[in-house]
């Protein structure tokens, strides 16, 4: 396909459901200060791909923490509300499969979008790897199109949850312990926490599109309380359709890889991998709004 020139920066969209390659020396860029049409390369970049990703340039945090922040401010969890990490760890999160290095990772990730239980979820982050295993050892990531899936939803699902509001559960509290992630680094709380209900079609603020806002953490959907069996169905359903293979970009990473992407517009997954092997990544949380 043909790259989109804006200045310094090229973008060169993949073939498939979503996502493009940022081209150019980013991190040198972010050092110097990018420039104008740097910053819209990314931005109206990430509108139009919803995944961007920049191969095999070694940042540091400091490097990481100035590109997120061109995107958004930096997410802060609610007092009393657990998220990925604890409370102690700072603007960057650091993964790994090794949990003296963060916040123990190892277990392959089933399909969700960052936060779905939080009153306000994240707007998207940056995910940076620097150690990980060779491609062949396992442990792509993989991000899914949610205007996609909407567009492609039969008719007579979208009508069950046409106005209706999802519930997503936080794995982090309410003693559930069930995120997959270990080790002193990750806060899990036994207190319960609320509920906070979001649309199942939720429009983005930039674009002003639809998409399907669905994912693993929803777990109720308002307006079935007496119907349980036919929620169950019904959950399972939009769980079957979100998690084609059709709606995918699958990133096999390496060194120095970094991907940006739109939490309100995707879902993504990660494989198992070869545990004999390294895995480091860190992570920038990007603060969105409330979805609508």
């Amino acid at each position: 396909m043909t790259a989109l020139i804006h200045d310094q920066l090229t973008l060169h969209p993949f073939d498939g459901a979503l996502g493009a390659e940022v081209r150019g020396d980013v991190a040198a860029r972010i050092d110097d200060g990018l420039s104008g049409a740097d910053v819209f390369t990314l931005l109206d970049g990430l509108r139009q791909h919803q995944v961007l990703v920049i191969k095999e340039q070694s940042m540091t945090d400091a490097q990481l923490l100035e590109l997120a922040s061109y995107f958004g401010p930096q997410f802060v969890a609610p007092d009393g509300i657990p998220v990925l990490g604890t409370d102690e760890q700072g603007a960057v999160t650091v993964l790994s499969n090794r949990d003296e290095k963060g916040v123990g990772s190892r277990v392959a990730l089933p399909f969700h979008t960052d936060f779905q239980f939080m009153p306000v979820p994240l707007l998207g982050a940056v995910l940076h790897g620097v150690e990980v295993p060779p491609p062949e050892a396992g442990g792509d990531t993989l991000w899914s199109n949610m205007y996609l899936a909407l567009d492609e939803l039969p008719a007579e699902l979208r009508e069950k949850i046409e106005g209706r509001r999802g519930i997503g559960i936080n794995p982090y509290a309410n003693g559930i312990g069930g995120a997959g992630f270990t080790g002193d680094n990750q806060k899990y709380i036994d207190d319960v926490v609320p509920d906070f209900p979001h649309p199942l079609i939720r429009t983005h603020p930039e674009t002003g599109r639809q998409s399907l806002y669905f994912s693993m953490f929803i777990y109720k959907i308002e307006g079935y309380e007496d119907r349980p069996e036919e929620e169950k169905e019904l959950l399972q359903a939009l769980r079957d359709h979100v998690d084609q293979d059709k709606y995918y970009y699958r990133h096999k990473w390496n060194n120095g890889d970094t991907i940006i992407w739109d939490n309100r517009c995707t879902n993504h997954k990660r494989d198992d991998f070869d545990q004999a092997y390294d895995r480091e990544v860190h992570r920038v949380q990007i603060a969105g709004t409330k979805p609508f």
